[in-house]
């Protein structure tokens, strides 16, 4: 008895010990992988939060640098770790515009820049301008055209360093000319400055065709709210008794997926709240996961969804404008409702944004961080588990609406897409390419786009979406 005694006693030791060494193990471990204290608003400190969020988030995880340069700036060290494959994620510290990419938005307008078909004349074409802003009270318009901007005229070799100089400055003028008896003749200076842009109102109306009531529908993003504020258009468009819906997106760059699903439930038919919608695919931590569009909808509380069905216009087609400005939730409605009914493009190829991302910042009390990511998270597909189009969504008709000058008004069923459409609608026309060749001033044709200012902002635009429980 004493033996086993004795025996008992030293195997109890021995397993007391190993756990004791194991932990002392783990414990060396421990200390040796965890991150140093860095002093907190170093780069250091701001750039392990970084990567931090990213091992657990980021899309390409498991492609992040083994040891990254921590002592970068926080910008240098973001795009220093980002993925190749990544066209979209970026950083930026809210009401610093020193780190956010800057636009033309804040002067209130986007353009082109074009030459003609002998390569001989550059020519600036205002595409939008935001109402209440800089461009609209200098006079500024869709249409107008630009011969100088900062006094220096346009030619095809200084185009992108004249757009330079307009978002790196708070103040710049634009030389406007116009044709007059076939001659290109300036007219007057516009001085813009930066101004506060409010948050642009949709342009509707319902137009009538060969006894077909045509609904007519643009706005410029999917920003908080809009599917909210958007149905008194619906229920004036159910009231009309419209039975066809042209959706004007060839300049709305995206925003929310949430807005995005909220239109899709207005318009299409045998919406339910748990009909799936879209579909998210993650790294290995955020895993696949679908959506309804009912969730979709809902996800950031500025709506109910029967208040959307309310104005559900059940149709089985609709019509979508786009050009290369289309982007990002805009291709999320393009994609996403082609499970539901007919959608038929028109207009241009689309920018190509089949990813999402979601806003990171630091939500400790108090904040150590004042950096925010807006990291690609996942990849999109629609409800039958379509999706791959980052070279961006063909067009069913093939429209160029700069084939026909001058540029008309939202909504002017003269506009080269909006005609498209209609003639699609009324049996006018095939689903085949439509070209025009209207000249201006002394045989002046867009031949080809140096630049594009709404197409560039288009390029920084994400999908906006949240954490997929």
């Amino acid at each position: 008895m004493t033996n086993f005694i004795t025996s008992l006693k030293r195997i109890i030791y021995n397993c007391i010990y190993f756990v004791f060494l194991f932990s002392a193990i783990l414990s060396s471990c421990k200390k040796a992988n965890k991150n140093p204290d860095y002093p907190i608003g170093s780069n250091e400190h701001i750039n392990a939060w970084i990567l931090d969020s990213l091992k657990r988030y980021y899309y390409w995880n498991e492609q992040l640098p083994a040891n990254p340069n921590l002592s970068l700036p926080p910008k240098d060290f973001f795009n220093a770790v980002r993925n190749l494959s990544d066209r979209f994620s970026y950083i930026s510290i809210p009401d610093d515009p020193t780190t956010s990419i800057a636009s033309n938005r804040n002067f209130g307008f986007d353009y082109a820049t074009v030459s003609d078909q002998n390569n001989t004349k550059v020519i600036g074409i205002i595409k939008v301008v935001l109402k209440d802003s800089p461009a609209s009270r200098a006079g500024l318009k869709r249409g107008d055209y630009i011969s100088k901007i900062n006094g220096k005229t346009l030619t095809a070799t200084n185009v992108q360093a004249l757009q330079t100089e307009i978002l790196s400055s708070d103040r710049f003028s634009l030389g406007l000319t116009e044709p007059v008896n076939n001659t290109w003749t300036d007219t007057r200076t516009v001085e813009l400055s930066k101004g506060i842009i409010l948050d642009q109102r949709e342009i509707s109306k319902v137009m009538e065709s060969d006894g077909k009531k045509i609904g007519y529908l643009y706005f410029l993003d999917f920003n908080g709210g809009l599917a909210s504020s958007l149905r008194p258009v619906f229920s004036n468009f159910k009231a009309e008794g419209i039975s066809e819906l042209i959706l004007d997106l060839r300049y709305n760059a995206g925003g929310q997926v949430a807005e995005a699903a909220g239109i899709c439930a207005m318009i299409a038919r045998n919406i339910s709240f748990d009909k799936p919608f879209i579909t998210y695919s993650g790294n290995k931590n955020g895993g696949t996961k679908t959506e309804s569009i009912g969730t979709a909808a809902t996800f950031d509380g500025t709506v109910n969804f029967n208040t959307l069905l309310q104005q559900n216009l059940g149709l089985s087609r609709v019509y979508i404008l786009s050009t290369a400005a289309t982007a990002s939730a805009s291709e999320v409605v393009i994609n996403n409702l082609k499970p539901f009914i007919q959608v038929v493009l028109v207009g241009e190829k689309t920018r190509g944004k089949d990813e999402a991302s979601f806003r990171i910042f630091d939500a400790r009390r108090p904040k150590l961080v004042n950096w925010e990511m807006h990291p690609i998270v996942y990849k999109l597909f629609n409800a039958l588990g379509n999706g791959g189009y980052s070279t961006g969504i063909n067009p069913d008709i093939t429209v160029n609406e700069m084939s026909s000058l001058p540029l008309l008004q939202p909504g002017d069923a003269a506009d080269p897409l909006i005609k498209a459409a209609i003639n699609a609608i009324t049996g006018k026309a095939s689903k085949t390419s439509v070209a025009s060749t209207h000249l201006v001033s002394d045989g002046f044709r867009a031949d080809r786009i140096l630049i594009d200012s709404r197409v560039q902002s288009a390029l920084q635009s994400t999908v906006t979406t949240h954490r997929i429980k």
